[in-house]
């Protein structure tokens, strides 16, 4: 069986499903919020060196979760714990169950896992991205993570006017915010990084921004033009309006790129990088759960069939064990 945690809403999941159930892989959408109100779950020692999982949904659905050979950690959900009003109430019912889930997740470690949860989350770090994307010969722009006014200050003196840009760490349907440059009005507001830490970094002109989708080894390259969009520099919010396209990285690039995969422990992510009028090419992060629907709508490339080859078993096995050649490289 193979494993995909996420939720109903996820147009990525489902179009991996699609694909396999195209391949006649039986697979299972693994949404965590059906705890507790719609679904259960037990682990059963009779047998201590094989526990039985049972996953049971309301309906009386049932899976067998031992049998879990292929895993897609793609957008996991906490469970629905609203019912439960009593603050320390609330706060215990979720340590057990985040206690449980850990445990699943250990007991699936036989399985291959698009990521690993712990990697995943060591990934997500982007102040600890940057140093290893420059250890790995990245190209990174200037960048302050901080929650001190005065050395936001400094730092912005010191790039000079127009030149400084701030986003955060991580958005939610709820609150999203673009990546913008510091103009005047925001320099009167920078006492207000106290409250929580912002990320400002130089300003890196583009000839086009570059996302490369990278899936148990291959990678997905596509190029983002936008003409100047007044007050904005995120391609993100007037997609609509860029041309998409898929793009021809360097070859000493892809390399670097496939070695930022290796030393972050990930079968997938999505990469943000920027080339510059003068043909440099920047890293700014890399996203573990990234989307690609909007790429492989644009140019063509078959980014989810990609990740469900992946959790099929069609490609080769992980990535710590994997040797890929110059071809191998190029062909993507």
């Amino acid at each position: 069986m193979i494993l995909l945690i996420s939720h109903q809403a996820d147009a990525h999941a489902r179009c991996v499903l699609d694909h396999l159930q195209a391949m006649e892989r039986p697979a299972l959408l693994f949404d965590l919020a059906e705890f507790p109100d719609r679904a259960t779950l037990s682990i059963d020692y009779a047998d201590g060196a094989r526990p039985r999982i049972d996953y049971a949904r309301a309906d009386g659905e049932r899976h067998a979760l031992e049998e879990v050979r292929s895993v897609w950690w793609r957008r996991p959900q906490a469970p629905d714990l609203s019912s439960v009003t009593d603050a320390q109430a609330h706060l215990f019912t979720a340590n057990e169950w985040n206690e449980a889930l850990n445990g699943l997740w250990r007991l699936l470690g036989d399985a291959r896992w698009m990521n690993d949860p712990g990697r995943d989350d060591a990934a997500s770090r982007k102040a600890a991205q940057l140093r290893i994307a420059a250890e790995l010969g990245f190209k990174v722009p200037r960048t302050l993570i901080s929650s001190d006014p005065q050395r936001v200050r400094e730092f912005v003196r010191a790039l000079g006017p127009g030149a400084t840009v701030h986003k955060t760490f991580s958005c939610t349907h709820a609150v999203w915010r673009e990546t913008r440059l510091l103009g005047e009005d925001d320099l009167a507001h920078l006492d207000t990084v106290r409250l929580a830490p912002v990320i400002f970094q130089e300003f890196v002109p583009a000839a086009a921004d570059i996302r490369v989708t990278a899936v148990g080894g291959r990678l997905f390259p596509a190029e983002i033009k936008l003409d100047p969009v007044p007050g904005s520099i995120d391609f993100r919010p007037n997609l609509g309006a860029a041309t998409v396209r898929e793009h021809a990285l360097p070859l000493p690039l892809r390399q670097r790129l496939l070695a930022l995969m290796q030393r972050l422990g990930l079968e997938y992510g999505a990469i943000d990088l920027r080339l510059t009028p003068q043909g440099e090419y920047y890293f700014f992060e890399i996203n573990t759960a990234g989307e690609f629907l909007f790429i492989e709508q644009r140019t063509g490339q078959p980014i989810g069939h990609a990740v469900a080859e992946w959790l099929a078993g069609a490609q080769s096995m992980r990535l710590t064990t994997r040797v890929i050649s110059a071809d191998a490289v190029r062909s993507g």
